[in-house]
């Protein structure tokens, strides 16, 4: 017994040295002032988003932008371009569009927030202008740089409802008017 007394005094002394000064926790003001940050890039994304303004959309993003989606697949910047363009083409007003940060965490220069998203707007769907009310939670990444926060990557996208006309649809399926109202299972992740 008593030489592994000895070994546990060696493993205690070492083990604070052994950290990566990145893994250190910020201090609360430091969360405080990244959430904030964080905070004001949303309300950036919701801004440029009611006004269709895909340049300052993607300034927001970095060039090097990653979405690991549901189905297995990774979207990148281009997709992502694309696919917003599209977007504001569609869409013809926006009610409502936040993104609630649920829990934060940090990484060197980078910070991940688990967000809440909720986007109402009405949007032509099929043929016709619709409402459609979805939200999602999602982690999304997000990188320091001299220019400010810039999202790199979103993954872990789960909890999605997607409405159109009140009815709930099946997210991972075109919207089909004439499909019944989607009933997932009471623990699926959608």
């Amino acid at each position: 017994m008593p030489r592994q007394l000895p070994l546990l005094a060696v493993v205690l002394v070492l083990a604070p040295s052994a950290r990566s000064p990145h893994a250190q926790a910020p201090t609360n003001c430091e969360a405080a002032r990244v959430r904030e940050e964080l905070d004001a890039r949303y309300a950036q994304l919701a801004d440029a988003n009611r006004r269709k303004d895909l340049d300052a959309l993607l300034a927001l993003r970095a060039r090097d932008y990653v979405a690991d989606l549901p189905d297995g697949t990774q979207s990148n910047y281009e997709v992502a371009a694309n696919y917003s363009r599209a977007l504001f083409e569609q869409v013809r007003k926006i009610a409502n569009l936040s993104n609630t940060i649920l829990k934060l965490r940090f990484n060197g220069s980078e910070a991940t927030a688990t967000v809440f998203q909720q986007f109402s707007r009405t949007q032509m769907k099929a043929g016709a202008v619709r409402n459609i009310d979805t939200s999602v939670i999602q982690d999304e990444t997000w990188a320091r740089t001299p220019q400010g926060w810039e999202l790199r990557r979103v993954s872990h996208i789960h909890a999605r409802k997607w409405y159109v006309d009140g009815k709930r649809v099946d997210p991972s399926k075109p919207y089909d008017p004439q499909a019944p109202p989607y009933n997932p299972p009471i623990d699926a992740d959608e």
